[in-house]
């Protein structure tokens, strides 16, 4: 647009134009023309400034009607894009309200236990079926009290959810075989009756298998810890150092921490008790020691148990694809269990009397403790491990490393990328024989009973011996050691006795 000059400019010019040329007065007597002509110039510089004046007007009324255009199509637009921003905080409010209305609907605490390690009293398992009512029944009153205590934020129509998985054969055979009941179906009765009791406990069983369970509640745990109803997890594992590498990544989470119980049956692992959890520990529910098998048991159910066919037999070896490898029983060796009626045995005796046995025969094949197909045991069927070199030293620094055991030695880890321990180390073969010790150094949990031919955890006391001690723990760490006294002193010599995987 041409630079307009402003009207006060144009005024200014107008007024110095008749105050410099005088108007002619009709009484003026110059009429000649020269005088007519001056008269004519000055009116045309008149009309020429009219017209410059006029102009000027029009082109700025045309821009300021633009500029109130545009003006008024962004306040236009303004107004709309505030009526929408109306519209969408309400429809989010609303949206909001709904959503955590539909957080608070149905909340409930969730309860997950390895059923194969957090084992029920004797007493409950005794009474079968009505034990497992009897089970839910307290195990729910103990919950909602420890709700109400302890995490008062949780409101009062939450929800139990209880699932418990475990091989129940395996488990039936194992109480069966240490005297706690009489009958393996007394735990499949103990089961249904846990379930039918409360319409959201459920005890599963997953099937014979040594990481059935496990997997199932790592995968349980993971579904369900970000989940919005679930306002909390209670885990029933401290039997087990595996479930470590589930808890350690939650650690460096304040969020996730507060969300999770231990519940607490037998003394937590090493590595479990480290972890920051808070922990429960219920009354007169689980067993606070493992079963063992071949300890000072204090009753006991028939005249005899023979220990190839119960504890080392394999539940599933009429199942085809099964992961767990058959045994083979060889020379099977009979104990003594104290009698229902009568004068009690003491397990002495019946030790005494089983040493008196005559030495069964020779395999066809001799079992070795290095052989990767056996499971070597002694004469009472008690695992025994291949002997490794302790260096306290060594032992220490390669803890320290954190390598994955599993990775190294089983070559199998489960956790893959997600594992907190180390996968990328280049270990020598010493230090490899040194980890087998670090695994080695925890008690496996399926005890002297184990026949997984891959099992790297110790089924007794792997440390050297104190010469100054005879009896008891004898080893290094005294009473202070974390295997039991019954996986102390075991008898080394193998008989034939042996696994052989498929």
């Amino acid at each position: 647009m041409p630079n307009i000059p402003s009207s006060a400019t144009n005024t200014a010019a107008m007024s110095d134009q008749f105050s410099t040329h005088t108007p002619v007065s009709h009484t003026s007597t110059d009429g000649t023309a020269a005088g007519l002509w001056r008269r004519h110039e000055q009116l045309k510089t008149v009309e020429y400034q009219k017209n410059e004046l006029i102009e000027e007007l029009l082109y700025r009324y045309e821009y300021l009607s633009e500029q109130l255009k545009k003006e008024s199509e962004d306040h236009e637009r303004e107004r709309e894009y505030n009526r929408t921003a109306q519209r969408t905080i309400k429809e989010h409010r609303t949206y909001i309200v709904t959503l955590q209305a539909v957080m608070q609907r149905d909340p409930f605490a969730l309860v997950l236990i390895d059923g194969d390690g957090m084992i029920f009293t004797d007493s409950l398992l005794r009474q079968a079926e009505e034990g497992g009512k009897t089970a839910a029944g307290r195990l729910e009153t103990q919950l909602e009290e420890h709700l109400n205590s302890r995490l008062p934020d949780i409101p009062g129509n939450c929800k139990l959810v209880v699932r418990i998985y475990a091989n129940l054969k395996g488990l039936g055979e194992t109480c069966r075989s240490a005297g706690i009941i009489a009958n393996t179906a007394d735990v499949e009765a103990f089961a249904k009756g846990f379930t039918r009791n409360k319409p959201l406990f459920d005890f599963v069983d997953v099937g014979p298998g040594k990481d059935r369970a496990d997997e199932k509640l790592c995968e349980t745990f993971k579904l369900h810890l970000y989940d919005s109803h679930c306002r909390h997890i209670f885990f029933g594992c401290s039997h087990d150092n595996g479930y470590a590498r589930l808890l350690e990544p939650l650690v460096t989470n304040p969020d996730l921490v507060p969300r999770v119980t231990l519940i607490e049956g037998v003394p937590f692992e090493k590595e479990l008790a480290i972890l920051p959890f808070e922990t429960k520990k219920f009354d007169n529910l689980f067993r606070t020691q493992k079963i063992n098998l071949y300890g000072n048991g204090t009753s006991g159910f028939g005249p005899s148990l023979l220990l190839s066919n119960i504890a080392f037999r394999n539940p599933s070896s009429t199942t085809s694809g099964s992961t767990t490898p058959p045994l083979l029983g060889v020379g099977a060796i009979r104990v003594a269990t104290p009698p229902v009626n009568g004068n009690p045995v003491s397990w002495a005796g019946a030790a005494a009397k089983a040493a008196a046995l005559p030495a069964p025969k020779p395999a066809a094949a001799m079992v070795t403790l290095r052989d990767p197909n056996v499971v070597p045991r002694n004469r009472k069927g008690q695992r025994i491990d291949p002997p490794l070199k302790y260096d306290r030293d060594e032992f220490n620094r390669v803890k320290r490393l954190k390598m994955c055991n599993v990775h190294f030695l089983r070559q199998e880890c489960p956790y893959g990328l997600n594992c907190t321990h180390k996968h990328d180390y280049k270990p020598t073969k010493d230090e490899i024989e040194t980890l087998k010790f670090v695994a080695r150094s925890a008690t496996c949990i399926h005890g002297t009973g184990c026949d997984d031919i891959k099992c790297m955890y110790g089924h007794h006391c792997p440390y050297p011996k104190n010469p100054a001690k005879k009896t008891g723990k004898n080893c290094i760490w005294g009473d202070e050691c974390k295997f039991s006294l019954d996986m102390h002193n075991m008898d080394s010599a193998i008989v034939s006795t042996m696994t052989i995987r498929n």
